[in-house]
């Protein structure tokens, strides 16, 4: 169990969800703060590469998929949001770009994963990031 995990069963709100459940949150916290961090270290590291469109457009993907995970998890930080309808509806929302950002960022990087280690660390981590933004998706629509 992460300190995330551990964090949000402490937490008083959205008494409704049992704090068992809070797991699939952890996951995805750790999941988008992991990414984003990574995310970042790649775009950094690709600097020191001969600088192409092809190079710039996986940058530029990295940078946002960073900054769309750290949001996500911002959010997601505080359950209760989940306590109203609109908030719940944000973060569907929230979690669906994430699992987007990191679904194109993943295709990008997926395509020098061979040549660039970093490369290969972002794909591998927006890959977990996406899958744990689709299990966050199913369990809200399983718990509506």
């Amino acid at each position: 169990m992460s300190d995330i995990h551990r964090a949000l069963l402490l937490h008083p709100a959205a008494p409704d969800v049992p704090p068992g459940d809070r797991s699939v949150e952890g996951r995805m916290i750790d999941a988008c703060a992991a990414t984003a961090a990574i995310c970042r270290v790649a775009a950094d590291a690709s600097l020191e590469s001969a600088v192409t469109d092809d190079v710039r457009e996986r940058m530029r993907a990295e940078q946002s998929c960073a900054d769309v995970c750290l949001a996500t998890a911002a959010v997601l930080s505080r359950p209760g949001t989940l306590i109203s309808a609109s908030g719940r509806d944000l973060l569907v929302t929230l979690v669906d770009a994430c699992r987007h950002a990191c679904e194109v960022t993943r295709r990008l990087c997926s395509e020098c994963a061979g040549t660039h280690e970093h490369c290969r660390l972002a794909a591998e981590s927006c890959a977990h990031c996406a899958q744990a933004c689709r299990d966050l998706l199913r369990h809200l629509q399983e718990s509506r």
